[in-house]
């Protein structure tokens, strides 16, 4: 129980300090926290990370294949689409667009398909597959989707040389430790450093934007709102019935259904990071969706358990 509230608590709680105090936030930001904690994350992933109680096999790989077309082709395609049919404004739009390209979440997702009963091995298969190859299909698929909404250019290659350099070498770093101890199992108590450098992420970032917040209006908010409802709930029910069609296990399909479906706050928050673009109102579309997501199927996971 407090594994599942720990990140919605924390992240609660860090926005209302970069209301409040944002002071501590901005110190954060301009010495290039944001950059050092994702680097942090993927370093403990990465030691986390065993493939202990899963068979690669054809079958393995085709649905991962599935997966990630799901998430990282897909995904981005339905918030281009989202943005135009609510007719959203170029930042709100950019914010909807680098959340629905990012990859699962880093632990959100393995935790919540435990909630529900379903197979946890495979969920850690996916998150950290999923993340590897969103390193590089990031850069050029945000890239194509952001000039679909308006005239943004980014830099592909830079943003694929950071992607690389926060997001693979660090998980490398802490896979290579996590062989070289020979442990068997690590420290559930891992994951609540992730959590905590999430929360951390978001405190930064929220502190950098605090005036944002004031400056939107309920009309702002319903439509962030209506449109991470859209993406998300799109989401569970393409992976929903695509489990289906494959004829899933129903744990299979809940490790599926979970980790597909969710995006990582993380790394849509080092993508914004490095654009230069004016990212207030964006920070706060990818706060509402991690938000939704986490609540969302957190309920929807518990009524699963039965299944």
């Amino acid at each position: 129980m407090i594994k599942q509230i720990f990140l919605p608590v924390g992240l609660i709680l860090a926005i209302i300090a970069a209301l409040l105090l944002p002071a501590g936030g901005l110190f954060i930001s301009d010495y290039s926290g944001p950059k050092i904690i994702v680097f942090i994350i993927f370093l403990v992933s990465g030691y986390q990370t065993s493939s202990n109680g899963l068979t690669l096999n054809r079958r393995l790989f085709m649905l991962l294949f599935t997966c990630s077309c799901i998430s990282l082709l897909l995904g981005p395609f339905i918030g281009v689409l989202v943005s135009k049919v609510l007719t959203l404004s170029l930042p709100l739009t950019i914010g909807l667009i680098i959340i629905s390209t990012a990859p699962p979440t880093i632990s959100s997702g393995v935790v919540i398909t435990e909630v529900s009963k379903g197979n946890t091995v495979l969920a850690l298969f996916l998150t950290i597959a999923l993340n590897i190859i969103a390193i590089f299909t990031v850069p050029f698929v945000l890239a194509i989707s952001l000039q679909a909404a308006g005239d943004i250019d980014i830099d592909q290659t830079a943003l694929l040389l950071k992607m690389l350099y926060l997001v693979l070498l660090p998980f490398v770093i802490g896979k290579t430790i996590r062989n070289a101890s020979a442990k068997r199992k690590v420290s559930p108590l891992w994951s609540y450093i992730n959590s905590s450098c999430v929360v951390l992420i978001v405190y930064s970032s929220a502190s950098s934007s605090h005036e944002t917040f004031s400056r939107l209006t309920a009309t702002d908010y319903s439509l962030i709102f209506t449109a991470v409802a859209l993406v998300h709930i799109l989401l569970l029910v393409i992976n929903f019935l695509t489990g289906k069609r494959l004829k899933l296990s129903a744990a299979d399909s809940k490790a599926m259904l979970f980790v597909t479906s969710q995006k990582t706050l993380a790394v849509a928050l080092a993508v914004l990071a490095n654009i230069n673009f004016e990212t207030g109102s964006a920070i706060i579309v990818c706060l509402a969706f991690h938000f939704f997501q986490l609540f969302v199927d957190s309920v929807l996971a518990s009524f699963l358990q039965k299944k």
